[in-house]
């Protein structure tokens, strides 16, 4: 596990990794045999998927991690200590790969510790915007140079440097249906805005913050996951109260904060899946 002070800035966490890849034990992973778009490190494995045979304006890629029972790798605001997957691509010029598409995460306990990650399997979906007039090759090479965070009761550091070429080769092609489903309900569970119904404020009390969010039904079930660092006390309990038309959520407040923040930004996610992004300004 990484210790509390791990640094958590994103300029931080790339830093790390780039010390880590350098360190002795620090493991890179093996590539397939046709040396492309499969790759293996401690505790996990992880592959480069699409949901094109050939590449085109509104393709996708996704970068599916399977992971050993009992480890996680993190979100995007990892929590008390970690840091999130980076992914650096390779492509012509007119495209680009957008930043990750993260699935609502989970809060999960190590030690005391609590991380907000992914257990078993994640797949991490990542449009692809293409400027008009761009030339797309039909024979393209996506590369993707990749690092990530495997956690247990200790965090192991793991690279992989992916290739994806275009066309599919036949093997690809008779995964592609399974590849686009894949896609399809991993960005289902990616939190969408709030709708323009809800109503979310906040307060600050003391060690405290209180956020309530009026969904227009008692909600009995939340949690909430900030995105932005060092603002509540990731390790403190949640403390849940439904209301008759919503949820209060009562936070500790992170003794790293200096002052409150215009708003408290993150994700809350309810009972039956649901899983929304909201912005309580504080009262």
């Amino acid at each position: 596990m990484m210790p509390k002070d791990f640094p958590r800035t994103a300029g931080a966490c790339l830093a790390v990794f780039a010390a880590i890849a350098l360190a002795p034990g620090s493991a890179a992973a093996q590539p397939s045999p046709q040396g492309s778009r499969m790759g293996k490190g401690p505790h996990v494995q992880v592959q480069l998927i699409t949901d094109r045979v050939a590449p085109g304006h509104g393709m996708r890629f996704g970068l599916k991690f399977d992971l050993e029972p009992g480890w996680h790798i993190y979100w995007q605001n990892p929590g008390d200590s970690g840091g999130p997957p980076e992914a650096a691509w390779t492509l012509p010029p007119g495209m680009m790969a957008a930043g990750f598409e993260w699935p609502a995460p989970e809060r999960i306990d190590i030690g005391g510790l609590i991380n907000y990650g992914y257990h078993n399997t994640v797949l991490l979906p990542v449009p692809v915007a293409v400027a008009a007039g761009a030339r797309i090759p039909p024979d393209l090479t996506v590369k993707t140079s990749l690092r990530w965070m495997a956690c247990a009761n200790l965090c192991v550091p793991g690279k992989a440097e992916l290739v994806l070429q275009f066309p599919l080769r036949e093997a690809e092609q008779a995964q592609l249906e399974d590849w686009k489903a894949a896609l399809d309900a991993a960005r289902r569970q990616v939190p969408t805005p709030a709708p323009a119904s809800w109503k979310a404020s906040a307060s600050s009390a003391g060690d405290t913050f209180v956020i309530d969010v009026l969904t227009g039904a008692k909600e009995e079930q939340a949690v909430f996951f900030p995105l932005e660092l060092s603002q509540v006390n990731d390790s403190a309990e949640q403390k849940v109260s439904p209301l008759p038309d919503g949820v209060r959520l009562t936070l500790a407040r992170s003794s790293q904060l200096l002052k409150d923040p215009v708003a408290l930004r993150g994700v809350i996610t309810l009972s039956g899946g649901r899983s929304h992004t909201i912005e309580a300004p504080l009262r």
